[in-house]
């Protein structure tokens, strides 16, 4: 019996061990911002390899920016006090840190705010081991920078090449590549078969100077772009933005080691690493230290992957040959290889199919007009008669057409473009009739003004974008969640009118609170708890349009002033 006892044991431990790893939290916090590409797709990458043993909501996302806002001490601190005050509470088992600001943010304030944290690291450029020497408990892969690999795939690619530009700049990072590069350099240059090349570290610029230094290089001559945060003014770098405009002013091939920010961006190509891989193994590293291996029992990897990728339509533009390109190399952007193979017949066999095309082209118009000639006499009586009979057709299409064109105009003069709910003017035309039938019929009428809580900020954070889809998918749910006589107007920016007809206050407000309800339900990328404040009021014996829409934003501004997500009556 102590067999099946045994087994039992062993299946509660793994359930255990399985429970304790979905319910871990993994904070991934990222140097730099969500819309930079490379940033993008290691997020994606750590995000994937994470999906299967942890919960998405315990997957803790932050992005410090640090491209935008580099070597700027007091954002440092904003930063700081930001992350101490989300994550006082929700505190991460685990922190993966990507790219250098990040991991030396975490040399420095990691013991502070996350005390016996383990983190990995990843994407770090310039990687000293002795930085973790009384740091036990941090372990990852160092991206590492492949000058020399690069150094040495220019040489192979251009073999006439005189002189190589490195460039980079003066931020923290910057310095510490060009350092780097600095020793590479020295290194790389006493091998013999070297010493006719000069290299030269570019650091020291403004954007125009670097287009107009690059475009004024000889044939002979390289560029390896190492990394650009800022230029000497302190204008920013884009890879997405920037680059190509670089790459298009430069008169000599861009080489870099980043593919998924240069690929397509002018880069000509390079020894070039992948993000999403760098993301997903350290998202795997993070994992084995989750399931219970100790960081000091996982070794450091001093440096990413890199192989030889290139853009086919840079090796055209500077006329380089497919030859001399390493034969592992990935090309990008590459045509179809059977027309390259036979483009000389290809265009040959177009060219004949055009000429002869012509030809018979011609050849039918002669029959044509021969024809048409031959057919005039017959069809001058026809079209005599036809033509009352179409200016008549024309004038009844005309009337439609204008008819129809009255009813859309109409149709858009009373419809909010955005939601497609009634706007104001519709509004301003209706209520009234509402007003004026049930002070006859004395029914109950009920007014509401409803506007969304907080909606500047979502614009502010999130963008007008985000809010316009709020707005839609709010207008929506306004639709769906009234009864079939009820009306709803979009009375401007986030405030909306809803008209309740032969409704008392008891029932307006328990319509209300479920509409209030059904706009909380309401998530928007990632945004949700949506809220909302509701001013009513009833139809009184004497009120007027303006009265009781007065009444109404009365009770709205009262319902702001209590604290907002609320219904009040006036």
């Amino acid at each position: 019996m102590p067999y099946p006892c045994l087994t039992l044991l062993l299946l509660l431990l793994i359930t255990s061990a399985n429970l304790v790893q979905a319910s871990s939290k993994v904070l991934l916090l990222n140097s730099y911002h969500p819309q930079y590409t490379w940033t993008e797709e290691l997020t994606h990458g750590v995000r994937n390899a994470l999906a299967k043993d942890i919960a998405q909501e315990n997957i803790y996302i932050e992005y410090m920016d640090k491209r935008r806002y580099i070597d700027d001490p007091v954002y440092n601190q904003k930063l700081i006090d930001l992350l101490q005050y989300k994550f006082s509470k929700n505190i991460p088992d685990i922190i993966i840190a990507s790219d250098d600001a990040a991991y030396r943010f975490m040399l420095q304030y990691g013991d502070t705010l996350f005390p016996n944290i383990p983190i990995v690291f990843c994407g770090v450029n310039v990687f000293d081991p002795s930085d973790l020497t009384n740091n036990p408990n941090i372990t990852g892969i160092a991206e590492g920078m492949d000058i020399e690999g690069n150094l040495n795939l220019i040489t192979q690619v251009q073999p006439k090449v005189k002189k190589i530009i490195l460039i980079g700049d003066t931020t923290g990072l910057g310095l510490r590549m060009v350092g780097a590069a600095e020793k590479i350099k020295n290194l790389w240059q006493k091998k013999s078969s070297k010493k006719h090349i000069e290299i030269t570290i570019l650091d020291d610029f403004s954007l125009p100077e670097l287009y107009n230094t690059l475009g004024q290089l000889p044939a002979d001559t390289a560029v390896l772009l190492m990394a650009i945060h800022k230029d000497r003014l302190g204008a920013y770098f884009s890879f997405q933005e920037d680059l190509p405009k670089l790459s298009a002013s430069s008169s000599v091939p861009v080489y870099g080691m980043w593919g998924s920010l240069m690929i397509n961006n002018g880069a000509i190509g390079g020894m070039m690493n992948d993000p999403y891989q760098h993301g997903s193994n350290a998202a795997k590293m993070a994992l084995r230290i989750l399931a219970g291996t100790a960081v000091k029992d996982i070794t450091v990897k001093e440096s990413a992957l890199y192989q030889p990728k290139f853009d086919f339509l840079q090796l055209q533009r500077f006329h380089i040959n497919e030859k001399q390109l390493p034969p592992n190399s990935k090309i990008y952007n590459k045509p179809d290889s059977f027309y390259l193979k036979n483009k000389s017949l290809i265009d040959s066999s177009i060219a004949i199919f055009i000429f002869l095309s012509f030809i018979i082209a011609l050849l039918y118009r002669n029959i044509l007009q021969r024809k048409n000639a031959q057919n005039k006499l017959y069809q001058f009586n026809i079209d005599l008669e036809n033509t009352v009979r179409e200016r008549t057709l024309e004038l009844e299409k005309s009337n439609e057409e204008l008819q129809k064109a009255s009813a859309l105009m109409s149709s858009f003069a009373h419809t909010d473009s955005l939601t497609s709910l009634s706007n104001r003017r519709s509004a301003n035309q209706e209520i009234p009739t509402y007003m004026k039938r049930h002070s006859i019929s004395q029914q109950g009428f009920v007014l509401g003004i409803v506007d969304i809580d907080h909606f500047k900020k979502i614009n502010d954070n999130y963008g007008h974008q985000i809010g316009d889809d709020i707005l839609i998918e709010l207008a929506q749910t306004l639709n769906n969640s009234l009864r079939p006589n009820d009306r709803v107007y979009r009375w401007g920016g986030e405030e909306f009118i809803i008209a309740l007809p032969e409704t008392s206050m008891h029932e307006a407000t328990a319509i209300c609170q479920r509409l209030s309800k059904n706009i909380a339900a309401i998530s928007i990328d990632n945004i949700s708890n949506i809220t909302v404040s509701i001013g009513i009021t009833s139809l009184q014996k004497h009120d007027s349009y303006d009265s009781i829409i007065h009444r109404a934003d009365t009770a709205l501004y009262q319902a702001k002033e209590n604290g907002r997500d609320q219904i009040v009556t006036g």
